[in-house]
């Protein structure tokens, strides 16, 4: 025994490289969508990207991340550069295609206007007149099919709708909440009303190419529901609704 011992030390000792590369998960984001997920001196950062390193830790799992443009974001997984991408909203042409997590955070559409006009009560209020949006997202296409007394214009990102919303080419803007309201503060503090409610609730979560890694899926969604129960999301979200 005292001889076999030795040897079986060493041949489980192999195997530790092998079970270290198990454990690591390529994840690619959009590098611009604050405060969720974006680059900040060379390193990915954001309140879903916290919330995702705290499940991971607690899965036991280490995440390497791979920032690339929204519209390249599912060609990472076509090409291999990606295991999974997040953060993406839940709905259910997504499901067709991907299997999520549970949300590590909840999102949606607001309404945008220039100041000082207040935030519209509903798309409804919006009858006639122009709303712009980017084409990525969900956000057009649910526009369109519940409010088609809405003039939508479809844009290439947050940038150009806002440049329209300021430039009086549009009557509002209709942005993801949390994102509108950082770029609105950093880039065009003062000319924006800024909203306080959503009029589509969106949960945020990491996607895998469907029936492909339901493994991984279990154990994010059990290390999830163990930082929402201790209190890590919570104390990660405060930090980051301070900021």
């Amino acid at each position: 025994m005292r001889i076999l011992l030795p040897a079986l030390l060493a041949s489980l000792a192999s195997f530790a490289p092998f079970t270290a590369q198990a454990q690591t998960v390529r994840v690619a984001h959009d590098q611009r969508f604050p405060p969720f997920a974006e680059v900040k001196d060379g390193k990915s950062d954001g309140l879903a990207v916290d919330i995702l390193n705290a499940a991971a830790q607690r899965a036991g799992l280490t995440i390497v991340y791979v920032p690339v443009p929204f519209a390249e974001i599912q060609k990472t997984l076509e090409d291999g550069r990606a295991d999974a991408v997040f953060p993406i909203a839940i709905n259910p042409e997504r499901r067709q295609s991907f299997d999520f997590t549970a949300p590590l955070v909840i999102t949606g559409g607001a309404l945008f206007v220039r100041a000082p006009q207040p935030t519209p009560d509903s798309l409804k209020a919006l009858a006639g007149k122009t709303v712009v949006t980017p084409k990525t997202g969900p956000l057009a296409g649910f526009i369109g099919k519940t409010a088609p007394e809405v003039k939508l214009v479809v844009n290439a990102d947050y940038d150009q709708s806002f440049a329209q919303l300021l430039a009086g080419e549009a009557d509002a803007a209709a942005l993801n909440f949390q994102v509108g309201r950082k770029l609105a503060s950093t880039l065009h503090a003062g000319k924006v009303t800024l909203p306080e409610r959503l009029f589509l609730e969106l949960p945020l979560a990491l996607a895998v190419r469907k029936g492909q890694s339901a493994d991984l899926i279990a154990k994010l969604d059990q290390a999830i529901a163990a930082i929402r129960a201790d209190g890590t999301w919570q104390r990660i979200d405060q930090r980051w609704a301070s900021q």
